[in-house]
């Protein structure tokens, strides 16, 4: 008899590929505010497949540090800078 696929293992594996595609577009990504936003998402996904794999303690410092704290550091870093990554040889588009 086949081994049961529980609903919860799917939801921490669709989860993680969440944060993994959304970790490579913040990587790529040229709009500062763009890649702030992404990474935000990165982290709440995280704290979702924390949550199912029952790490309370792990959930409450990913939520106060990853999404909280340092997306708004990043956005009000952002705040005082330009918005925009600098291409090499000309301006951003």
């Amino acid at each position: 008899m086949p081994e049961q696929v529980y609903l919860c293992h799917v939801l921490i594996a669709l989860f993680m590929t969440y944060a993994l595609i959304l970790t490579y577009k913040t990587l790529v990504e040229r709009d500062m505010l763009k890649a702030i936003i992404y990474s935000a998402g990165q982290a709440v996904a995280y704290t979702l497949a924390l949550t199912l794999l029952a790490a309370p303690d792990l959930v409450l410092a990913y939520v106060a540090v990853g999404v909280g704290m340092y997306t708004a550091l990043f956005l009000f870093v952002l705040s005082r800078t330009e918005r925009f990554e600098a291409v090499q040889g000309g301006e951003a588009t």
